[in-house]
């Protein structure tokens, strides 16, 4: 006897239930579950109807996985292969099962492998070559860190440097940065303004206080501050 095939109305209604029971889903899969909600099923185009099935498919993938996952936690600590202590490491971080574990892909990758009908050697090769990955996005990661910390250190400086050039200061910048430095420490050490805020209040309406506030908002808003950027 065949199987009956699923219609897009039966793809839709397994898309609710599993985004019902997995939360994160809704934000991986926004797109999806607007489409559900804004169009109706004889207005969805064949590229559309298409997204519905793939949709359902992975969604099914992640049920299957899932099960594997609650088997492999669920066995004896000493019958345990190298393969599933890599697998629950990369999938649980000391978490409970992630719901939807897109954010965990080589772990999903290791899961595929392990799932697979290979031979167990061609398991292991496999699952090596997933961890020398994992090895290669860390060091990747490393040099994107060390590239963004060299991004603010230079930002700061051409900033430091540009007030003096604003004003016209041909004093040691080093010695201004120490001086400014100090004024903070001593802010927060005695835990008050060293003016009051009626002063603070007269040199912000005040023709170099503008000036001031203007030359901080266009750094702030500069699309090259990496701070704004990291904050993204």
């Amino acid at each position: 006897m065949s199987r009956k095939a699923l219609t897009s109305t039966d793809h839709i209604y397994a898309i609710l239930d599993f985004a019902r029971i997995h939360p994160t889903f809704e934000k991986s899969h926004f797109t999806v579950l607007k489409l559900i909600d804004e169009k109706d099923l004889k207005d969805l185009s064949h590229k559309e109807i298409l997204l519905l099935k793939k949709t359902y498919q992975y969604t099914q993938k992640i049920i299957k996985i899932n099960k594997v996952l609650v088997t492999i936690s669920q066995k004896d600590p000493n019958e345990i292969t190298i393969i599933e202590k890599d697998i629950l490491d990369y999938c649980y971080r000391k978490e409970v099962i992630p719901p939807v574990i897109e954010n965990y892909r080589l772990a999903e990758k290791m899961l595929e492998n392990y799932m697979s009908n290979l031979p167990p050697d061609m398991k292991i090769n496999i699952h090596q070559n997933i961890l020398a990955t994992d090895n290669d996005l860390e060091k990747k990661q490393k040099v994107k860190d060390k590239k963004m910390k060299d991004h603010k250190k230079f930002f700061i400086g051409a900033t430091f440097l540009s007030f003096f050039n604003l004003y016209g200061i041909d004093d040691d910048p080093l010695e201004i940065l120490f001086e400014m430095v100090k004024l903070h420490l001593m802010h927060d050490y005695f835990g008050k303004d060293l003016l009051s805020h009626a002063e603070i209040n007269e040199f912000n309406i005040s023709d170099i206080g503008r000036e001031f506030n203007n030359k901080k908002n266009s750094i702030l808003i500069n699309p090259n501050n990496p701070f704004q950027i990291y904050n993204e």
